[in-house]
This record gives C-alpha cells, sequence and structure tokens, in this order.
C-alpha cells in the first residue's frame, strides 16, 4: 500500500514597493490633518486659561468689597526686583521685566482712621489753594504705626461733605501729623476760619491674607498695553520712572471707585479698564523693537536684526518680535468702570489696510488709534467669559 504524500504550499504574498508608499501617502496625510486639528484646537489655550483666571481673581476682589462694606481691589505686580532699593527703573540695577507682571494680590482698604480718641481733632489752615491740617497733641499717635511721609491718603473733614483724595502725608509721629492737598476747584472759602475739626482718614489699601495668583507659566499680564479706557497705556513704564504696582480698587456697589497708575497717585477712571493677558516672551520684545536697553537676566538675541521703528512695535513685520498687542492669540479682560461688568474677550489681529492708514500718524497717534483699534474690538465681540472660543 502505497501512502500518498502530499505537498502543501502556502503561498506568502509580501507588500509591494507601490502598495507601501501608498499606505504611507495615506498615514501622512491622516497625520497633517490631525497635526493642524490639534494645533487649531490648542491655539491661544495656554492665553484663554490665564485670562480666565485672571478675571476670576478681579471678580473675588469686587465680591470681597460688597462682602466688607469697604473698597477692596487687586494690585498689579511688575515682575522686577530692585537691586539698588531705589524703586526707580535702572537696567543697570534692575533684574526683570518692569512692563510684565506674573502676579496679583488682592488689596483692602483698612478701617476709616480718625484718632484715636473721640475727641481727636485737627487744625485747619488755608494757605492759598493748600489745605494743610495739624494734631500735634498726640491725639494721632497710632498714625506713626502705619503711616509714612509722603503716603497718600484720603481724608474727609468734620464727618459730612466730600471726601477729599491724594491727601499727602507731611509729617507723622508719635506727637505730631500733618495732613496736606490741593483745593480740586481752587474755592478756599470753605476752609476759612474752620478751626479744628475732626478728619477721618482713609488708608491706603494694604495686601490681605487671601491667596494671590500666579499666572501660568510663560503668560503674564502686558503692562505695555494695558490702561485706562480706549487709547490709554498709563500703566506702562519705559525707560524712566518708578516700579510702583498697578491697584484698582472697587467700591462696595462693584464700580471702580480708583486707579492708582504709574505714578502712584490715585485717580477715579473716565473709561474702563483693559488689561491684555499675554505671552512673556512677547513683552520682552516690546522692549526690544522700542530700543530700550535688555535688563540683566533677558537675552534678547536680537544680533544683527533690523532695528524697528514705532510702527513695527505696533504690528511687527519680523515674526521673531512678535508682540502681544499684535497676536491674535492674546486675551484682553476688561472692567466697565460704571458697572462694574468684568468681560473677557480676544485681541484683535490688526490688518495690514489699517497699518497703512496711520503709517503717516505721530507715534502718539498710531499707539492710540491701534489701542482703540484693539480695545473696540474687545469690547464689541461675543464675551468669551473664560470658556474659550466657542
Amino acid at each position: 500500500m502505497h501512502l500518498l504524500r502530499r505537498t502543501i504550499r502556502v503561498s506568502r504574498h509580501g507588500m509591494t514597493i507601490v502598495e507601501l508608499l501608498v499606505v504611507l501617502g495615506i498615514m501622512a496625510v491622516l497625520l497633517g490633518i490631525a497635526a493642524t486639528a490639534v494645533k487649531n484646537g490648542t491655539r491661544g489655550k495656554k492665553q484663554r486659561e490665564a485670562a480666565r483666571q485672571v478675571n476670576a481673581f478681579i471678580a473675588t476682589a469686587q465680591a470681597r468689597a460688597a462682602e466688607a462694606g469697604r473698597p477692596i481691589g487687586f494690585e498689579i505686580v511688575r515682575n522686577v526686583t530692585d537691586a539698588n532699593g531705589d524703586n526707580m527703573i535702572d537696567a543697570a540695577n534692575d533684574i526683570g521685566l518692569s512692563n510684565a507682571a506674573l502676579a496679583m494680590y488682592v488689596i483692602e482698604t483698612p478701617p476709616i482712621y480718625a484718632g484715636d480718641d473721640i475727641d481727636a481733632v485737627m487744625t485747619v489752615a488755608v494757605s492759598g489753594s493748600t489745605v494743610t491740617l495739624t494734631n500735634d497733641t498726640g491725639g494721632f499717635a497710632a498714625a506713626d504705626g502705619f503711616l509714612m511721609q509722603n503716603n497718600i491718603v484720603k481724608a474727609r473733614l468734620n464727618y459730612r461733605g466730600r471726601t477729599y483724595e491724594n491727601v499727602s502725608v507731611a509729617k507723622v509721629n508719635p506727637l505730631e501729623l500733618e495732613l496736606s492737598f490741593n483745593i480740586p476747584d481752587g474755592d478756599n472759602t470753605i476752609f476759612t476760619g474752620m478751626g479744628a475739626v475732626p478728619v477721618q482718614i482713609t488708608l491706603p489699601p494694604i495686601r490681605s491674607s487671601a491667596t494671590p495668583l500666579q499666572l501660568p507659566s510663560d503668560m503674564c499680564i502686558d503692562l505695555t498695553c494695558s490702561g485706562v479706557g480706549n487709547a490709554g497705556n498709563q500703566f506702562a513704564n519705559w525707560n524712566s520712572g518708578t516700579h510702583d504696582s498697578i491697584k484698582v480698587l472697587f467700591s462696595p456697589n462693584g464700580t471702580i471707585d480708583s486707579v492708582s497708575n504709574v505714578d502712584g497717585i490715585w485717580v477715579r477712571p473716565l473709561g474702563n479698564v483693559h488689561i491684555l493677558v499675554g505671552k512673556y516672551d512677547h513683552a520682552v520684545d516690546a522692549l526690544a523693537v522700542m530700543g530700550m536697553d535688555p535688563l540683566d537676566d533677558i537675552n534678547l538675541n536680537t544680533a544683527g536684526k533690523p532695528s524697528l521703528s514705532y510702527i513695527d512695535y505696533l504690528r511687527p513685520t519680523d515674526p521673531d518680535l512678535e508682540t502681544n498687542l499684535a497676536d491674535a492669540s492674546a486675551m484682553w479682560v476688561s472692567v466697565n468702570f460704571q458697572t462694574g461688568q468684568i468681560t473677557t474677550t480676544r485681541n484683535k489681529r490688526i490688518d495690514d489696510t489699517f497699518m497703512q492708514g496711520i503709517t503717516s500718524m505721530t507715534p502718539a497717534e498710531q499707539n492710540a488709534s491701534l489701542l482703540a483699534e484693539s480695545r473696540d474690538f474687545a469690547r464689541n465681540v461675543l464675551i468669551v467669559k473664560g470658556q474659550g472660543d466657542e
């Protein structure tokens, strides 16, 4: 009996080079589509998150003012260490960037101080448009513990009438307190013969114990472009001035009570407060294109790049020197000075047509026009409310 042996051959077909190339091509297309989708989905994500945090922090300070029944607000702290202790901008000694802020604090106004006992009074003297308030009997001795010479406070006389702002502390020690201020309307007749009266002093705001806000890494508040009104950049420090932080106080009713600008002077704003949130590197570049000397710890790496004009700062032609004002991913956090409403909106990408229209303007006019264009857009477009671009 014969055994039949059958040999079964299994045919194994591999991929041809053409088939392999087709598969690789399809994979490349799919990867490209996926990368584009991811890029579009994450573009500006860090800016939106940083702006959401700033919005929420400001709203918290506003709510605390309503709860406490006295002015409470927020402080924007410049990211700079003043090495020589003079609080003045000095590129040779300062470390950091004065026009960028990485942290915010809640500030609150202490309870009104009217002396150490119910009989404490201050003598009113008038010279031209200047009013001087003096107590030299020790009735305000405690003030030596929380006031310093040249502090700016508010004062209300005789428990009635207006509260005078920007009152300067001329002298302060355990035996003597002297305040002075200029009469806003120049009419000194209401102070003549007033004599000694009680004085309610609204003290400078101090940082509260609330947890401060630290912005996400690589993000900052760009004070170069932030300010009050449609065209103001009152929060900017260029190559002179102090490192004073920016402070905003809310009234208990939620509206903005006052703003302390780069000069440390408290004013009642006549426009909305606009805060630009963007990339820290872009805030650095704003100084570079303005021709400012870089600070010690910043390497701008601008060697070999062409010098840029003021209009290039507004919308730079060099992509390596982009600024937050020219970045459509940057975000505006705005506070309505009349209602206290807080909104968050995307920045506007300014087109070439607009830029060509302001070329013949002076630098100051260019700055005002661009800020107005960006802030009008921020005020009128869809309110993001920290949720992204949906």
